[in-house]
């Protein structure tokens, strides 16, 4: 009998312990990507390489960090052998819908900075005395994207870009009192609309 009221007790103590939590409305993933995007800059044509990924929360938000760099430095204008370069990176977000459809869209965007500079084009000739300086700027770059689901953990993505580029006053450096004719580079000229394929392995 009193094996029979223990039981009892222990089972009553039991059913008033609080229920283990189970967050079941969260489901985590991942993804990274290389990227290449394709675009104007200062009048030259760019091409630019870089990765993004970052945490898939329920399928359909992301949270990351993008980052980039342009591959081919174009020429300044007025200014001999001299190469100007861009990068940029920043916090990504990214909103996906309908991520079980075989072809989906999702929309995104990186807030972040950047900085220009300058260097010698071929050391083996002569150029525009200079002194090598940069220039720091805040970029946002919103785009949409159209994406292919080629397996579970594989994605290819075409997307376009905006970038919007603030607090770029450069100017070439000259050093000596050397007067060379070119323009000032601004805002403008690394602003602008860019296209881009990603390469997407992960848990989506």
């Amino acid at each position: 009998m009193s094996l029979v009221l223990f039981l009892s007790m222990a089972l009553n103590m039991l059913d008033m312990q609080p229920a283990p939590f189970h967050n079941d409305d969260i489901e985590n993933g991942w993804y990274a990507s290389p990227i290449v995007k394709i675009g104007q800059v200062a009048n030259n044509q760019g091409v630019f390489v870089g990765a993004q990924g970052g945490w898939v929360i329920n399928h359909r938000f992301v949270l990351g960090g993008k980052g980039y760099m342009l591959t081919n430095p174009f020429e300044m204008d007025g200014l001999q052998n001299i190469s100007v370069g861009f990068g940029c990176g920043g916090i990504f977000t990214e909103y996906i819908i309908s991520s079980n459809q075989l072809f989906h869209f999702s929309v995104e965007n990186m807030m972040g900075i950047g900085g220009v500079y300058n260097d010698v084009k071929n050391y083996n000739a002569y150029s525009t005395p200079i002194n090598y300086t940069g220039d720091a700027c805040f970029v946002i770059e919103p785009g949409v994207n159209l994406n292919f689901n080629l397996s579970r953990n594989f994605q290819i993505t075409a997307g376009v870009n905006y970038r919007f580029v603030g607090g770029i006053d450069y100017d070439g450096g000259v050093k000596n009192g050397v007067e060379v004719d070119y323009h000032n580079l601004s805002n403008t000229d690394f602003s602008g609309l860019s296209f881009q394929m990603e390469f997407k392995f992960g848990r989506f």
